[in-house]
Parts: C-alpha cells; sequence; structure tokens
C-alpha cells in the first residue's frame, strides 16, 4: 500500500507542476501593454514590451509583432520595420526552435514551441513589413515580404477530416496581390505587375477598380487603413479546441471609409472596398493552424482516467493483492490521463492588435500641403485628421492609419517620431 499512496501524489504533483510551469510570468506587463495600446498610451506599451522582444523564448515573434504593431501607429518606423523583420526571419526560417523544443511540444505542452501564429497572423506580418519597406521606397524588399505573405496555403476539401488529407493550393490574400502589383511597377516590370493585378481580380471581381494598372501607376498618394480588430482565440469546455470569435455575421459588415481633403469629399467609391475580413479567415480552415496531436491527446487522456476511475472502483471492492495491484494501475492511468489532459490545452497565445480588415487607397491628389481625414461614418467618431500633409506632384507619399476610438483626432504632420530622423515617404518618379 505504500507504494500506491507515493505514486498517485506524486503524479498529481507532477501534474500541477506541469500546468504552473506553463504559465506565462510576463502575462501582467503583456495584458498592461496591449491594454495601452488600445487606449492609444503607445509611449507606455513600447516602454513594456521592449524588454519583452528581445528575450529569447517562445514568445520572441509574438512579442516583437505586439512591439511592432505598437510603433506603426505613431509612426515609429525604424523601429516597427525592425521588430518586424526580426519576428519575419524566424516565421520564415526553418529549424528556429532550440534542440528538443519540437519534440517537447509534443510529449508535453504545445507552448514550449516559439509562436508563429496563425497562417492570417503570419501573412499580416508579412504584409505589414512589406507595407514599410513600400514606404521607404525599397521595392524589391517590400516585394519579397508581400511574396512572402502569399504562402501556400492547406485545401483540407468538403470531405476531408484529417488534416493529413489536404492539397497546398495559392493564397488568396488579394491584399499582397495588389501590393505586389504596385511594387513591380515601381520597378519597372510592367508585365509582372500586370499579371500580379490579373490574379487579383480573379480572386475578387469586386477589386477590379482596385487593380486597375493605369490608376494604380498615376496614383501620388497611397493610404494604408486598419479598422476594427481581429478574432479572438476561443476554445471549447476540455480546453483542447480552439476556435475564433466573434462570427463575421455577429459583427455585421464591415464599415466603408470615407477621405477628405481640405474638408472636401474625395470620391473613393470604387476603390473603398476592404482587402480580407480576417474574422472570416479565421473561420476558414485554410487559414488555420491544426493540430492533431492536441485533440488526440485530450481524447487519450480522458479515456485514461475513465478507465483508471473505474480500475479504483474495482480495487476498493476488492482486498489483499488483488485490491493492491488495481489501485496502483488506477493511480498510473489517472495520473497518465491527468499529464495528458494537462498537455492537450489549447495554445490561446495571439496578435491581439490585428484589425479586422486594412483598406488600401491609391489616389491621385493636387499637390501641395493639405488636411487629410480619414473617417468611418458608420462609427461616429472615429476619424483621423493630419494637418499639412505632403502631396507630391511627381512620385508617391504613402500613409498609413490605424483607426481606433482611443487615437481619434487632429495631428500634425509630420508625427513626433519622424521629426528627428525621417525616413522617406516620398518616392522618386516612376521610371528614375
Amino acid at each position: 500500500m505504500r507504494t500506491r499512496r507515493s505514486i498517485l501524489p506524486a503524479l498529481l504533483l507532477s501534474a500541477c507542476a506541469l500546468m504552473v510551469g506553463c504559465a506565462n510570468p510576463n502575462q501582467k506587463k503583456i495584458d498592461q501593454a496591449v491594454n495601452d495600446y488600445f487606449i492609444g498610451n503607445y509611449e507606455q506599451a513600447r516602454q513594456i514590451l521592449r524588454p519583452l522582444a528581445n528575450e529569447q523564448n517562445q514568445d520572441f515573434v509574438l512579442n516583437n509583432l505586439r512591439l511592432a504593431s505598437v510603433c506603426l501607429t505613431d509612426y515609429h518606423l525604424i523601429e516597427a520595420e525592425s521588430a518586424f523583420l526580426r519576428a519575419y526571419e524566424v516565421i520564415n526560417a526553418v529549424g528556429v526552435t532550440e534542440g528538443g523544443r519540437s519534440l517537447g511540444a509534443v510529449l508535453v505542452d504545445e507552448k514550449i514551441k516559439v509562436w508563429k501564429g496563425e497562417p492570417f497572423e503570419r501573412a499580416m506580418a508579412n504584409f505589414y513589413l512589406g507595407m514599410i519597406y513600400y514606404m521607404k521606397q525599397d521595392y524589391l524588399n517590400a516585394r519579397a515580404a508581400f511574396e512572402n505573405s502569399l504562402f501556400k496555403l492547406r485545401d483540407y476539401g468538403e470531405e476531408a477530416d484529417s488534416p493529413d488529407q489536404y492539397a497546398q493550393v495559392e493564397s488568396n490574400f488579394t491584399a499582397a496581390w495588389l501590393m505586389l502589383g504596385r511594387c513591380w511597377q515601381r520597378i519597372g516590370r510592367e508585365d509582372q505587375a500586370r499579371a500580379a493585378f490579373a490574379r487579383m481580380v480573379q480572386l475578387r471581381p469586386d477589386l477590379a477598380s482596385l487593380a486597375d494598372y493605369d490608376r494604380n501607376l498615376g496614383a501620388n498618394v497611397v493610404l494604408f487603413v486598419d479598422v476594427g480588430y481581429g478574432p479572438q482565440k476561443v476554445t471549447d469546455e476540455s480546453g483542447s479546441l480552439v476556435g475564433f470569435a466573434p462570427m463575421p455575421a455577429q459583427e455585421g459588415p464591415i464599415p466603408l471609409p470615407r477621405v477628405l481633403l481640405d474638408n472636401r469629399y474625395v470620391n473613393i467609391d470604387d476603390v473603398d472596398r476592404p482587402m480580407f475580413d480576417l474574422l472570416a479567415l479565421a473561420q476558414d480552415r485554410r487559414w488555420q493552424s491544426i493540430d492533431t496531436i492536441r485533440a488526440v491527446k485530450s481524447t487519450l487522456g480522458t479515456g485514461l482516467i475513465m478507465a483508471g476511475a473505474a480500475e479504483g472502483v474495482r480495487g476498493l471492492s476488492e482486498s489483499g493483492s488483488a485490491q493492491r495491484r488495481d489501485l496502483i494501475a488506477s493511480a498510473v492511468l489517472l495520473g497518465v490521463g491527468i499529464l495528458l489532459k494537462a498537455s492537450s490545452q489549447a495554445d490561446l497565445r495571439q496578435w491581439e492588435m490585428l484589425p479586422r480588415t486594412t483598406y488600401v487607397l491609391p489616389m491621385r491628389l493636387p499637390p501641395g500641403r493639405h488636411d487629410l481625414t480619414i473617417e468611418i461614418p458608420a462609427l461616429p467618431g472615429l476619424h483621423q485628421t493630419w494637418r499639412n500633409v505632403d502631396v507630391p506632384a511627381t512620385g508617391q507619399a504613402s500613409y498609413y492609419f490605424r483607426l481606433q476610438r482611443w487615437n481619434s483626432g487632429l495631428y500634425d504632420w509630420p508625427p513626433p517620431a519622424l521629426t528627428d530622423q525621417p525616413p522617406p515617404l516620398i518616392a522618386e518618379p516612376h521610371g528614375n
């Protein structure tokens, strides 16, 4: 009986230690930084995230993406580029996890793996880095980043229930196809640009005006406008299966933007379409990371716990060596089942700052200094106005807007972050 009594507590303590060990010691800091971001306290969010983004742990990619989102929003573009690039290099690398991490994730807990995000999160990381390169006129690197956001997806088909039964298909991430076409235009490759625009129209015929070759070539301003909030991970009652909420229908249609130049409306009716809906992508299995090991471990753990309980009940009705044998077996089954259940809990880490959609608005505006306003008529109070924005006579200017309730208001261009060492936002004339 001594052996029986020592096994069960040891296994239970091991399970508890495992679950406690999986807790993120930095979670309170992360929660504070994310909250600071959403209420517009960007400097405080940066101060919290900078040291976390330098830690070489399983959250390296995610904390760099969080830092990059904060920096991008108020135009700390140099720091945003560095953070996106660090995340980008790990996301697109092979074998970046330390020795034993991948095996440990299978046997113990998937959170031990370096976080690389869901496919739609990886696509957005590549897209944002490409966007910053594009704003800096580095079109070759921008093109590479946009191409990396078009990685192959897993198409499981209508009847394929197993994640092993899939075919790889070309990405339908139209925002990247649009920006690829624009990059090829700036590089001077008309054939490649037209091919990218054509592919975009194949995927989304409703975006034909936005993919018009001449309109994009003639635009002297392009606006990147992030609106809404992305999907959030949720679990089932067992904690092992991941889903995403809210559903697109719960949030309703994506509200359209409106642009004003010096308080006069700019006609963008033919290009004011959302490039994607992350809420919808999150529901598409092709844009999800499927880990059958987690579900199998959870199911197996439940079975072992039930078997252990049954064995224990039988042992209690016996005596002598038979009781000792059955209770030891019960303890082992329960312990292993608890460990499997503990190690099958879903990984709920996510990039919280993502928008629901991004608008890309190429426009031809009168050159000079102007007051530029972006607003969402369907969401009163959601707007930004930038005074003295530069619209070039030749070349192109690119601007980024993140519309949130707490950062609505009036701002002067250039923002403080660009005053000391402004990155080049005005491109040379096409063909130079």
